[in-house]
């Protein structure tokens, strides 16, 4: 079994250098950039495993759980990540499927507050990762360098060679402009959050190809959401809608959002407005979240399966658990048009 002592004398350093790179300790007492970055391209050329996790392998004690990694705040809208519409009914999807692997999941958002406990999880109770959004560097590296099993969801720049997990993006806006095209509609305003990153931004760029495909970017419009401090994507989406609805001498007759939340923020803000639904303004979102059929007309949306990406990932992440070589695929999992009342002919 490969020592911290071969680590050392393989990298050109002392044991407590070593040590200190490898348990992450480095920064406390200086140590170079490239003496760490030599220190663990040793230790991964040689296979080495902390202490901690040998001593379990050795003890016969296996780790069962499956940590769920993600980029987000435990106190945003809704209650956060956890509680949000969009990605509760993914992390079921994830729950399930690891409960019929016969493991548990454990989540933990990436803030480096967490670093510690991360790196404690990795060694000593986890079998697998999966993770969701593009995670900072620092975590980017401690995942890479421990090599252990993992899926990733929708990590877009997030820089992890592993198998993951997408939303066809591009198909959900196509399906949506195309329904409105159809109707008759070429004014068509895209509402969307302010900077946006990931799917967001791939919807946003998804729109304005679509629209040139149709022949009608010139009539579109965009309008993205200012960022005011904390605001919920439905106040958001009301304020945005707001600046089109009464900031325009030619407003739109309909508008596309990236998510549900901004779309029911849209129908308020056409409601404050006095405009009527579908019939002075038609509105189309993407997610399917569940408020998207008790909004008042219900919504019109493309239904993304949030359920089955987080299954696929669980799935994919098995394989890997199992021995499979599953390498770096890129799974797309399609979406589909969900029509309801609130979107009309124009």
């Amino acid at each position: 079994m490969v020592t911290l002592r071969d680590v050392a004398k393989a990298a050109g350093v002392s044991i407590s250098t070593a040590s200190r790179v490898l348990n992450n300790t480095a920064e406390d007492v200086g140590i170079a950039e490239d003496t760490k970055q030599k220190v663990w391209q040793k230790a991964k050329e040689l296979n080495y495993r902390p202490n901690k996790m040998a001593r379990n392998l050795k003890l016969g004690r296996r780790p069962e759980a499956i940590l769920f990694l993600f980029c987000g705040s435990l106190e945003a809208e809704g209650g956060g990540f956890l509680t949000h519409p969009f990605f509760s009914h993914m992390l079921h999807g994830i729950h399930m499927a690891v409960g019929r692997m016969g493991r548990y999941l454990v989540f933990m958002n990436e803030d480096q507050r967490n670093h510690r406990q991360l790196k404690r999880l990795l060694e000593e109770t986890v079998c697998g990762v999966i993770t969701w959004g593009q995670l900072n560097a620092k975590t980017v590296e401690s995942l890479d360098r421990i090599g252990m099993p993992m899926v990733c969801i929708a990590p877009y720049k997030g820089g992890l060679k592993a198998p993951s997990v997408y939303v066809d993006s591009e198909g959900a806006v196509r399906q949506a402009l195309q329904y409105l095209y159809g109707l008759g509609h070429r004014r068509i305003c895209f509402v969307g959050p302010g900077n946006p990153n990931g799917a967001m931004q791939e919807r946003l760029e998804s729109f304005r190809k679509m629209a040139r495909e149709l022949g009608i970017l010139g009539q579109t419009t965009i309008q993205l959401c200012q960022e005011a401090g904390p605001m919920s994507d439905v106040e958001a989406g009301f304020h945005a809608a707001l600046k089109v609805l009464f900031g325009t001498d030619l407003r739109p007759t309909a508008i596309l959002t990236p998510s549900d939340l901004l779309a029911i923020g849209v129908m308020k803000a056409a409601r404050h407005t006095g405009l009527e639904i579908p019939k002075d303004l038609s509105v189309v979102g993407i997610d399917n979240i569940d408020r998207a059929a008790d909004t008042n007309p219900a919504l019109t949306t493309v239904d993304i399966p949030k359920e089955r990406m987080g299954m696929q990932a669980a799935t994919l992440l098995e394989g890997l658990l199992e021995g499979e070589e599953v390498g770096s695929v890129k799974t797309m999992i399609p979406t589909r048009l969900i029509i309801r009342d609130s979107a009309a002919p124009i």
